[in-house]
């Protein structure tokens, strides 16, 4: 099994961003009448989420929740050693929106920046990864930072997911803490990969026809449309998911009374029900967020924090974390999360204008 250890590397602080545009449920009544609205509502657990702006980019979000979270516990940029950028939302095929936002963050050149093409696992791979990078390095500080944008590559009358994602930004700050100790289990299943997938615009088949057909659900999409398989996925999330938490606790030696709050990947709500039952985790114990947010992929785990315990009062929380879906791929880790570290969610509306690269710029 892929469990790897992380000793003298803790959170530092948490920030999340969203984009100034919320969309109700309700609100698209007008497109699929009333029942359809409602019964997903009913289904998922979501209510609303917030959807990018045209012009915002995953980075952008990302940008923003860094921004808040670096001006607000005043660190010093030039001891930022390393950020990793966890998106399937990239500004451009090339090159790395990492180094972007390295430049844009100010950060000195002396700060590593790598990418990292996750979704919804993309939060526990990433923080592994982050504290692993930094362990072995002389920074004093490390940044994750995730964004992602899957609104924006949802078919419009797709309504088995388009009243589902959120767009949403996460900034997490990495620091030396002698007693930061933290286990990490990480699996694939490339087998399943067609569980959800957007098959056009890679290197695979960049340019497609556009022609729309009937997918095996029974909804039209083109092959530009992201398309997920609900009872793959559903199968995966109610048992590999939880089998995966009890091997994890077995092989930790702890139990779910051993922490204060299991944070979960922000999927669906009965999906969250049926981990839950499994593992007999009590409803305190494990927030939501998705009925105002959607599912927001890999920045669900760090936004159900912000949401939860951004404005809470002080007090150290030990976490199990669990991250899964496309890929498939998931892990599960654990920390301990000072509660005054972690940053209410701000909504921003701000894009990078510069970014958007014209013909006069490359003349």
């Amino acid at each position: 099994m892929a469990y790897f250890k992380s000793n003298g590397i803790g959170i530092g602080g948490i920030s999340c961003a969203v984009p100034a545009n919320e969309v109700t449920v309700d609100s698209f009544i007008p497109v699929f009448g009333e029942e359809t609205p409602a019964k997903f509502s009913a289904g998922t657990g979501i209510k609303a989420m917030y959807k990018a702006l045209p012009e915002q980019t995953a980075s952008d979000l990302a940008y923003a929740a860094a921004e808040n979270l670096l001006t607000h516990f005043s660190v010093d940029r030039s001891k930022i050693g390393l950020m990793v950028f966890v998106t399937q939302s990239p500004d451009y095929r090339r090159p790395s929106t990492a180094c972007v936002l390295q430049h844009r963050l100010g950060l000195s050149t002396d700060c590593a920046a790598i990418e990292i093409a996750l979704g919804c696992s993309g939060f526990i791979y990433g923080l592994q990864t982050a504290m692993s990078m930094m362990e072995s390095s002389d920074a004093e500080y490390g940044l994750l930072l995730l964004g992602e944008t899957a609104s924006k590559l949802v078919d419009p009358l797709d309504k088995s997911i388009v009243m589902m994602y959120g767009d949403a930004g996460a900034a997490i700050l990495l620091e030396r803490c002698a007693e930061a100790k933290s286990t990490t289990l990480l699996r694939s299943d490339g087998s399943r990969y067609r569980a959800i997938v957007l098959p056009a615009g890679g290197f695979r088949d960049m340019y497609p026809p556009r022609d729309r057909f009937v997918c095996a659900d029974g909804i039209e999409r083109s092959l530009y449309d992201i398309y997920m398989d609900g009872t793959s996925v559903f199968s995966f999330t109610i048992t590999d998911v939880p089998q995966t938490l009890q091997e994890y606790l077995m092989h930790t030696g702890t139990t779910p009374e051993d922490y204060d709050a299991v944070l979960l990947h922000q999927a669906n709500q009965f999906m969250l029900k049926q981990i839950a039952r499994k593992l007999k985790l009590p409803k305190e114990k494990t927030p939501l967020s998705l009925d105002r947010y959607g599912n927001t992929g890999g920045i669900s785990i760090p936004l159900t924090l912000c949401d939860a315990y951004g404005k809470a009062e002080s007090k150290r929380l030990h976490t199990l974390m669990c991250g899964f879906g496309i890929g498939l791929s998931w892990g599960v880790t654990n920390a301990v999360i000072d509660t005054d570290k972690v940053l209410p969610i701000i909504q921003t509306d701000e894009w990078y204008r510069e970014g958007k690269i014209t013909p006069e710029m490359l003349k």
